[in-house]
This record gives structure tokens, C-alpha cells and sequence, in this order.
């Protein structure tokens, strides 16, 4: 029997949790946080087509919710308790305590403005993993407020909100505290916009892993299509390299998704939410074909690309990392301090596409971005075309000129 068909419905475990979380007389904001990551837990099981939950499911669960980026060590453990107490109704038990070396510090006061803010940010659309983030650092900022002796938003001050930012350094903190303290002047909860102490940092955005069309032809021909891994694989890397497909988009693409008949491939992008329609092109289409009619496992399941072996659950962003690792290594590319994930090869794709004087709104187009300026990162790996900007040096003067004229030493 399959993971997908072992184990409890989760509507079943979410009412038994919520029921033990009333009994044990958590706050609102510890529920709303479960609330958060049961809704993260039921996307999960809906875009894999879990039906049922388990333990394992929970450390699938886990693992694929920190394959994407490195969150901190409090994130993880904070999801780590939301497990564990799931298993705990999970079997029946109830939850069991689990003491921690360090007693955690109650909050005094402020709850209801955090709880309220929390519905602000859901009522304008932030994701609930966002909606985390920013209270888990306003419950923060609102401590170090107790232990200055302030209880009240009615007591805040300028020296305050300094010390707080002061003891809380990180961009991070004091970009979720400058929107909170918007939220309370705005909503006449605070009769000063203190936002304005808080300080910003300018972040550098990192120049995009590229790899030269020639590694990107190396990693490829490294793969064995003639296995049925190879074959899923070479798909893979193909929509990654020739359309610029997101990782997220690949492992939700479906057979709806799919035109063999009009040569193309449509869906709805995971990151904007906005639908995108693209070629697909010939050595694509083979590709799909040779993979779909005699190497993709037996499966009612409506996504292209599956695990090679039982339970046959669709692929993972992890996975395609994975997949990404494996043949950059066996290629014997040396990624010389560059990323080698899926992304540096949609990268890769763009840079190539800027460099061979695609416009940059074509580029934008095709890459699926919103942000006018998105394309500025591949255009600052435009070398010759950048070449044509430069302009020319002042001739020297003074002392300068004196010494390349060897007139003067110094």
C-alpha cells in the first residue's frame, strides 16, 4: 500500500488538534500559528495528492518546506512542535509536554493588537508562511517592549524604538516592526508614526548564477536518456534551460497543461499567480513523448514528472535540485562559486537570450516577470552591449596629469 493511501484524514486531525489546542488554553496567536501550518500542511497534501495523513507524510512535510531556502534555526523548530503535536493526536495521546531547558518569556499586553494585525495582513493577501514571519518579529519587538517595562502601545517613545532596534539588529526585524508601526498609526493605535526610527538598509541584489551555453550542452549531454530516470531527467532540464520554467512550475505541470497538437505548453505560474503560454519546442516534444509513452511510472496521476520508484508521488523542488547537482558533478563542471541549482540554468537561459540582443521586454515576457525592473540583473551580465555605454575618460589634470607625464613623483 502507497504512503498516499495509509493513515488519518487530515479534516478528522484538525478537529481533535484544535480541540486538545482550546483544552490546553493556548493563546490566540500560538492557534493562529497552527492555523497557518495546517493550511501549508493541507497545500502540501492537495499539490501532491496525499490523501491521507501520517508521520512520514510529516517529515516529507518538513523536509520539502525548507528544500526551497535556509529559514532560521527558531522556524524550524517552531514547525518541529507543530509536528510532533500533530503525531501526538496523530495516535491518539493527546499532546504530551515537552519541556524546554529555558522557560519562554509570556507576553503582557499587545495580544489583541497582534492578533488583529495578523487578520490585516491575511484580509491583503499575504501568504500564510509571510503572516508567520512577521508576527513571529513583532512578538519579538513587543517583548523586548515588557522588558523595558512598557505595556502598552499608549506608552511607546521615541527611545524605545531605538533601543529595540538597537538590541534587534537585522534588516529583516526592523522591515516587519516599520510595517507594524505603519499598521498602528494608521489605525489610530498609536498616535505617532514611529516607523520613521526605523532604520534601512539598502540590499545588494547578488548578480544571478550563469553557466556559458556550453556547460549548459555539457550537463545535458552527462545524462543517460537511455534509462527511464534519464529521460524524465532530460525533460526536466530541458524546460529549465530552453523556456526558463520555474522549479515550482515543473513539478506542478499536468498532462492539462500540455499541447502536443498546437505546440504548446500553458499553465499557471506559481510564483505571480498570472497564466503563461509557451512554445513548446520540437526537441521538447520528443523529449515528452519518449518520457511520457515508455518511461514514466503507471499512475492515474494527473503531473507529468513522478518519482521513479513506489509511492509514485509527483517530484519535489528538492528533487529538482537534486536532479540539478547530480549531472553538474557528473559533467565535471566546476561551479567556481556559482550556484548550481535549477534557477542558475533559467539564468543561464536569460543571460544568453540578453547577450544575443533579445529586448529586455521580450526577455521579461518570457521569463513570466511582473517587475519591470527584473531583467536588470541578466542586463548587468550584458558585457558588450554595456561595452557601447561606456564613456570616455576626462583627460587629466593638475597633479594627475604631472605625474603620467613624469613631471612630477610623489
Amino acid at each position: 500500500m502507497s504512503i498516499a493511501n495509509k493513515g488519518r484524514i487530515l479534516s478528522d486531525l484538525r478537529r481533535d488538534f484544535f480541540k486538545a489546542v482550546s483544552e490546553n488554553e493556548y493563546s490566540n496567536s500560538t492557534r493562529y500559528y497552527f492555523e497557518i501550518r495546517f493550511n501549508s500542511l493541507q497545500k502540501y497534501m492537495e499539490e501532491n495528492s496525499i490523501k491521507y495523513y501520517s508521520p512520514e507524510i510529516g517529515k516529507y512535510f518538513f523536509q520539502d518546506f525548507f528544500s526551497v531556502r535556509s529559514r532560521k534555526e527558531s522556524t524550524k523548530n517552531a514547525l518541529r512542535v507543530f509536528i510532533s503535536k500533530l503525531n501526538d493526536i496523530y495516535f491518539g495521546t493527546g499532546f504530551s509536554a515537552r519541556h524546554s531547558s529555558c522557560e519562554k518569556p509570556q507576553l503582557i499586553g499587545f495580544q489583541d493588537e497582534l492578533d488583529d494585525y495578523a487578520s490585516f495582513c491575511l484580509e491583503n493577501g499575504n501568504k500564510y508562511s509571510t503572516i508567520s514571519f512577521k508576527i513571529s518579529n513583532c512578538t519579538t519587538f513587543c517583548l523586548y517592549l515588557n522588558q523595558m517595562g512598557c505595556y502598552s502601545f499608549d506608552e511607546l517613545n521615541d527611545s524605545l524604538i531605538i533601543q529595540s532596534c538597537l538590541a534587534n539588529s537585522g534588516n529583516n526585524f526592523w522591515r516587519c516592526v516599520r510595517q507594524f508601526l505603519m499598521y498602528l498609526y494608521s489605525n489610530g493605535i498609536c498616535k505617532k508614526d514611529y516607523s520613521y526610527l526605523v532604520p534601512k538598509i539598502t540590499k545588494n541584489e547578488p548578480l544571478p548564477s550563469v553557466y556559458s551555453d556550453s556547460e549548459i550542452l555539457q550537463t545535458e549531454q552527462a545524462i543517460d536518456v537511455s534509462t527511464d530516470i534519464g529521460k524524465r531527467d532530460k525533460c526536466i532540464m530541458l524546460l529549465e534551460s530552453r523556456l526558463t520554467m520555474r522549479s515550482g512550475d515543473i513539478v506542478k505541470l499536468t498532462f492539462n497543461d500540455l499541447d502536443f497538437n498546437n505546440s504548446r505548453i500553458s499553465y499557471i505560474q506559481e510564483k505571480t499567480g498570472n497564466p503563461i503560454s509557451l512554445p513548446m519546442l520540437p526537441e521538447i516534444s520528443i523529449a515528452l513523448k519518449e518520457y511520457i509513452e515508455s518511461s514514466r511510472p503507471k499512475s492515474d496521476d494527473i503531473h507529468v514528472f513522478l518519482r521513479s520508484k513506489a509511492p509514485y508521488l509527483p517530484l519535489t523542488t528538492a528533487a529538482l535540485r537534486q536532479i540539478s547537482i547530480k549531472y553538474i558533478k557528473k559533467a565535471n563542471i566546476d561551479p567556481a562559486g556559482r550556484r548550481f541549482g535549477p534557477h542558475s540554468r533559467r539564468a543561464s537561459a536569460a543571460t544568453s537570450m540578453v547577450n544575443s540582443g533579445v529586448s529586455y521586454g521580450s526577455v521579461k515576457r518570457i521569463l513570466g516577470h511582473l517587475d519591470p525592473n527584473a531583467v536588470k540583473h541578466y542586463a548587468a551580465l550584458d558585457r558588450e552591449h554595456l561595452r557601447n555605454c561606456a564613456l570616455p575618460a576626462p583627460p587629466p589634470k593638475g597633479l594627475l596629469k604631472d605625474l603620467l607625464e613624469g613631471k612630477s613623483s610623489l
